[in-house]
């Protein structure tokens, strides 16, 4: 197996050809941000009050908040034809759901939030699926002396975790049939490293017990965490380093790399999901990833903005105790009481007192501002997906015309995200299947809890599909009434028209109906038995329709006799 030092210069390299793209993501963190510096020939102007637009942000936040406020709908294809093959698809649908949802609630934030929110942010996701008895058992990544403990906890949220990376933080080399290696890249503290690592980072932790290259042992906080894998084999060292956090390169870093894991493996597969939208017709990583503040960053549409909103309130705000009165006279003798409203100002002979226009705002300005908002609107995501607001009067199908024209801007980001989430699960069965561990879950459906076990034979070529729901009110009864017509009028098929307005599991909705009408139809015929009973059956009116019923036309309204409905129905005694 080659030396360390093969690996710390592919790494380097790999660090090298994303630094074009390094640039454009750390300008969508500072939009992300709302971080923004005044241009250096105005910063030191007292009357200058700093203004920044929130209006990319509000933007991403839209987006993701349409995008993943709706659980994903997963669809696996079955691998033969029949009832029986399509209902198996459907428990492996749902055992992978309640792990999804799991893996959800083991950590901090939401998996399919932070999805959603890399693809619009940076068009790119990268994730790690990790199969927690594998890690614990081959790697000891948990640790020596707490292993129990934190293992028992661990398993409370089941076996596997999906850490939805910071791209900034992977490096991923690509080829044309798939992603060959990725580096993860991390400034840590040392106390993580050494937690997590255990017995692997004996070296790491006898470095900061002594100190190296001149650093003493008090000031080696953190390290800088190199983790890099391929599909054969994985090396993780780290540089120990004097203080400094955050997405940079080491400072301090005399110490040195310590070595902590180099060994091959024996997965048959890279357990990262990496995906990228944009487009391969440009040669720079930066070029490739479009993100949806792509074109305000490229353009520079937020830098005017921002100065333009800050000349604007600055000038406002420098006017705000401007004079209000004028007084021309040969003495300063006026005095203008302000106690009661309406008071007059008594002006002693040879003065003259006059009334001050307040300055009003730069119209120029003012249009600039606005011109600018509009454009960054128009570039990213419509201000009627952003809060709901629009003009009164607005009528339900311009409004809803508004509303998918701005879903189209999300398509894209919409498109990455099912494909990463797709990896995601993918992934999942590929753990499953190397480890020999059948599929066990939930079914995640309301009122049920029965357990689902999926052999592993079962598990070789399944697909998993993904698709994300837009959270839009108008968009959901456009589909409604869209699917609706299908099945009424072009025979469409009813659980494919479910799936079209967003259900995750036509089958159980079509279920639930079904027994929903035959519990209508048991309670009739129970009706019907219990009027029998009770001597007070009758025959439906439709059965008199056309006839002249038991009574002939003394059973017939149109004729003036009683109600068929009565012919059944017995005289008081």
């Amino acid at each position: 197996m080659q030396s360390l030092f093969h690996f710390q210069s592919l790494a380097e390299e790999m660090v090298a050809a994303d630094a074009g793209r390094e640039r454009m993501l750390r300008a969508m963190d500072a939009m992300w941000h709302n971080q923004w510096s005044l241009p250096p020939n105005v910063a030191g102007l007292k009357w200058i009050h700093k203004v920044v637009s929130s209006d990319p942000h509000d933007a991403v936040r839209a987006g993701a908040r349409v995008l993943s406020s709706v659980a994903p709908r997963l669809s696996v294809q079955p691998l033969g034809a029949g009832p029986a093959q399509r209902a198996r698809a459907e428990q492996i649908e749902r055992a992978l759901a309640w792990h999804f949802r799991n893996a959800g609630r083991r950590r901090q934030a939401s998996v399919l939030r932070d999805v959603v929110l890399s693809a619009l942010l940076y068009d790119e996701v990268v994730a790690q699926v990790v199969y927690l008895p594998e890690q614990q058992g081959a790697a000891g990544l948990l640790g020596e002396r707490a292993a129990a403990a934190r293992g028992r906890m661990a398993a409370r949220f089941g076996p596997f975790a999906i850490l939805v990376r910071n791209p900034q933080q992977v490096h991923v080399r690509y080829s044309d049939w798939m992603a060959e290696a990725v580096l993860m890249k991390k400034v840590i503290s040392l106390r993580e490293a050494l937690d997590f690592w255990g017995p692997r980072a004996k070296g790491l932790a006898a470095t900061a017990a002594t100190g190296r290259g001149g650093v003493k042992p008090a000031e080696l906080t953190h390290c800088t965490l190199y983790d890099y894998m391929d599909l054969e084999q994985r090396v993780v060292w780290a540089l120990p380093q004097a203080g400094g956090t955050g997405l940079i390169a080491p400072t301090g870093g005399d110490a040195g790399p310590v070595e902590i894991l180099r060994e091959p493996h024996d997965l048959g597969f890279l357990p990262w999901a990496a995906k990228v939208g944009g487009t391969t017709l440009e040669e720079s990583g930066g070029q490739q990833r479009i993100p949806l503040l792509y074109s305000i960053f490229t353009s520079g549409e937020w830098d005017t903005l921002n100065i333009v909103e800050t000349l604007l309130a600055s000038e406002v705000i420098a006017y705000a105790a401007a004079p209000r009165m004028k007084i021309e006279g040969p003495s300063d003798g006026v005095d203008v009481d302000y106690g009661e409203p309406g008071r007059p100002a008594y002006v002693p002979p040879g003065h003259k007192l006059d009334a001050l226009e307040p300055p009003g705002m730069d119209q120029g300005l003012e249009a600039i501002a606005r011109r600018a908002a509009e454009r960054i609107g128009k570039s990213t995501v419509p201000r009627v997906l952003q809060s709901g607001d629009y003009p009164a009067g607005t009528g339900y199908a311009t409004l809803n015309l508004a509303t998918q024209s701005g879903m189209k801007a999300l398509a894209p980001y919409k498109e990455l995200a099912e494909e990463a989430l797709s990896e995601v699960f993918g992934l999942m069965l590929e753990w499953l299947q190397h480890s020999g561990q059948p599929l066990e879950g939930r079914d995640g459906r309301r009122g049920r809890g029965e357990p689902i076990r999926i052999a592993p034979g079962e598990l070789a070529g399944l697909a998993v599909d993904v698709e994300l729901t837009a959270d839009v009110p108008t968009d959901r009864m456009a589909r409604i009434n869209a699917a609706s017509m299908a099945v009424r009028d072009l025979g469409y098929s009813r659980q494919r028209a479910l799936e079209q307005i967003g259900e995750s599991d036509p089958g159980e909705v079509m279920r639930q109906a079904a027994a929903e009408q035959l519990a209508a139809v048991e309670l009739e015929i129970e009706k019907q038995a219990r009027l029998a009973a009770a001597g007070l059956a009758a025959k439906p009116a439709a059965a008199h329709a056309g006839s002249d019923g038991p009574g002939g036309q003394g059973f017939n309204p149109a004729a003036g006799g009683e109600p068929a409905v009565t012919a059944g129905l017995e005289p008081e005694k």
